[in-house]
């Protein structure tokens, strides 16, 4: 081979050790990279010389596979350096014994019992440290989770356009800026996104921001059914009419109407001068220019949850276009309620196939599932390390659970069978529900033992409930809203209600 770095490339059977491997896989990102960006090159100077779309929708494929290929290539490099550590510890004492000796896994014998998952000791890390979170059956084929607000990330790649990268995000139970909560961030950058800071890796090393939609789960799913829906459309020959300035003056102001009811009856106005007709009367107009030839195709999904609890809007855009002579179904995740036909949208296109679209919208589901479990069996109060929580997902030895409550600096833990599970949730509905909480007792203490209690009955409009718990040696102390109040309420009665404590 010749060119850049080809004496560092070698056949896969010569890739004997990891050094080897190393250079192997480093080597093949360069020219995954180096491939993707004189594509890039080749079809931006075939554009310019008017080439038809058959050649360069080919070539933007192939593009897009090559920068998948990159990236692929780069994440297994840089998990494959972390094991050169291992390779460090075998020179520096090679005495030590082998593998199965230094893991006490000679014979099977003597291997250190895994813990039992139903026994009643807390499967928590001491009392101050952050517990562990369960693994949530997604994977991180982007390499970002880590643990916290990222727990898993994956993509299906486009015919044409940036690929679509989903990101199942954590932002806790909320604290003084905003309600938090957990959603699939569905991102269609033509450039390399990050979910966790949202910058975006322009080419040239310059640094933007993307604030892709994040979607909760039943908005997550209701963007799955628009995908199968629009790609039945798709296999089923409908062909999307060629855009017009007057259908997109009408997609715009249907966009509009769909955020501001109310403007549909106001009279349209020119400079100073009021039209004798309405916004609803010149949207008929548009479309009566351009009649629908068949099924509308355009769908929408706004991030209403992700505004109600405070953070940033954003709408995943979603229709059928014609690409390259076939059917795709295009998705365009946008910031705030931008309409995905402005220009500064375009690039931020992904083009489906009907078969990807429906893989989209499985993986979809399976992170809107993943998200709603990520909510279980605890409630995290605010971001960072004395952030406080509550945490119920151990199960003890009678089918209950065992109850950790940490302020930030202390915690404290004892065990609920189900019943007191039960009585523990009555007592939160009774607060909740009740038209005066000095009318309700907004405590809990299991009867048999005087000593543990959940007091939360201390409650003041600014702070919301200022919750004390003990255990008979210590006690802590957290404030939560009433929002968070009726999560724990709704957490607990999930779980309930799955028989999960029985």
């Amino acid at each position: 081979m010749t060119g850049t770095g080809a004496g560092a490339m070698m056949a896969a059977g010569e890739v004997g050790s990891h050094a080897a491997a190393l250079t192997y896989i480093a080597a093949m990102s360069a020219a995954a990279a180096d491939t993707a960006a004189s594509l890039e090159s080749t079809i931006a100077a075939m554009g310019r010389r008017q080439v038809g779309t058959g050649a360069i929708g080919h070539l933007s494929a192939a593009r897009a596979e090559a920068t998948v290929m990159a990236s692929a290539l780069a994440i297994a490099h840089e998990i494959l350096t972390k094991h050169t550590a291992v390779g460090d510890a075998y020179a520096a004492a090679p005495d030590a014994g082998d593998k199965n000796w230094m893991s006490d896994d000679a014979g099977g014998r003597h291997r250190v019992p895994e813990p039992r998952k139903d026994t009643m000791t807390s499967a928590h890390s001491p009392a101050g440290e952050d517990p562990e979170r369960p693994s949530l059956g997604v994977p991180d084929l982007l390499g970002y989770a880590n643990g916290d607000t990222c727990h898993g990330t994956d993509r299906v790649a486009s015919m044409g356009g940036p690929t679509t990268v989903l990101a199942l995000m954590d932002y806790g139970d909320g604290g003084d800026r905003w309600d938090g909560g957990r959603y699939v961030a569905v991102g269609t950058s033509p450039h390399r996104w990050n979910p966790v800071t949202n910058a975006e890796h322009v080419d040239g090393g310059q640094l933007t921001g993307y604030a892709a939609p994040h979607l909760d789960p039943a908005e997550a799913e209701a963007a799955a059914a628009h995908l199968d829906e629009l790609a039945d459309l798709a296999e089923a020959g409908h062909r999307p009419p060629e855009p017009t300035k007057w259908s997109r003056a009408a997609d715009r102001l249907e966009h509009l109407l769909a955020g501001d009811a109310d403007l549909a009856r106001e009279k349209v106005t020119v400079v100073d001068n009021e039209l004798p007709v309405t916004v609803r009367d010149l949207l008929g107009l548009l479309r009566d220019k351009q009649p629908a030839a068949g099924p509308a195709t355009r769908r929408h999904v706004a991030t209403t949850a992700m505004r109600e609890a405070g953070g940033d809007a954003g709408t995943l855009w979603m229709d059928l276009v014609d690409h390259d002579g076939a059917t795709r179904v295009a998705v365009t995740g946008v910031e705030g309620d931008e309409d995905a036909a402005a220009d500064f949208w375009q690039p931020y296109t992904a083009q489906h196939t009907p078969q990807q679209a429906r893989e989209l919208a499985t993986k979809l589901r399976t992170f809107a599932t993943s998200a709603r479990e990520a909510a279980r069996g605890a409630l995290y109060l605010g971001d960072g390390d004395e952030a406080g929580y509550l945490d119920w997902s151990v199960r003890t030895s009678d089918g209950g659970r065992n109850l950790e409550i940490r302020d930030g600096t202390d915690a404290v833990d004892f065990d609920l069978n189900p019943t007191q599970m039960r009585e523990l949730h009555d007592a939160l509905t009774a607060t909740i529900t009740a038209d005066d909480f000095a009318d309700v007792p907004g405590a809990y203490w299991p009867q048999e033992n005087d000593e543990r209690y959940i007091d939360w009955s201390d409650f003041g409009y600014e702070r919301g409930f200022s919750l004390e718990a003990g255990d008979g040696i210590r006690t802590v102390n957290l404030t939560l809203t009433m929002k968070q109040l009726q999560a724990w309420r709704d957490r607990l009665a999930t779980e309930l209600t799955d028989g999960d404590t029985q």
